[in-house]
């Protein structure tokens, strides 16, 4: 005879599987970086950060500056006020991408990290619309 299916879930079940979840590590990137080293020290380092959310929230609002004001269809046309701001923004999020990628002990693990992936497609497409 087939189980019966049943609108509630098992209430002895589910605070297992909670409790399971809740004991289970955290994901953790840093813990697929060097030990030690300058890049894994960059990469780790509170005040880099914070100063990446930082330049990350400017990055926004710039975008709907940029979109509002810059009439160019391409940089090179644009005014040198739009062309530094652009120009600042690739090199710190390539250099932010640059000092994770270098942190990691074997590089291939990076794919491990879906954020890492994430910001590669990102830093990539924006590279290739800078430069």
């Amino acid at each position: 005879k087939k189980p019966e299916a049943t609108m509630f879930v098992d209430r002895a079940a589910m605070k297992e599987k909670v409790r399971m979840n809740l004991m289970k590590e955290a994901h953790d990137v840093s813990n697929y970086y060097h030990e030690e080293g300058l890049w894994r020290a960059i990469a780790t380092h509170p005040i880099f950060e914070k100063m990446t959310l930082v330049v990350i929230a400017v990055n926004a609002l710039w975008i709907g500056v940029d979109t509002d004001y810059n009439d160019a269809d391409v940089l090179l046309n644009a005014t040198p006020t739009f062309q530094i701001a652009e120009q600042f923004f690739c090199v710190f999020f390539l250099f932010e991408w640059f000092s994770r990628f270098m942190s990691f002990k074997v590089k291939r693990w990076g794919l491990k990290d879906g954020w890492f992936v994430f910001d590669s497609a990102l830093v990539f497409m924006m590279v290739m619309e800078t430069w």
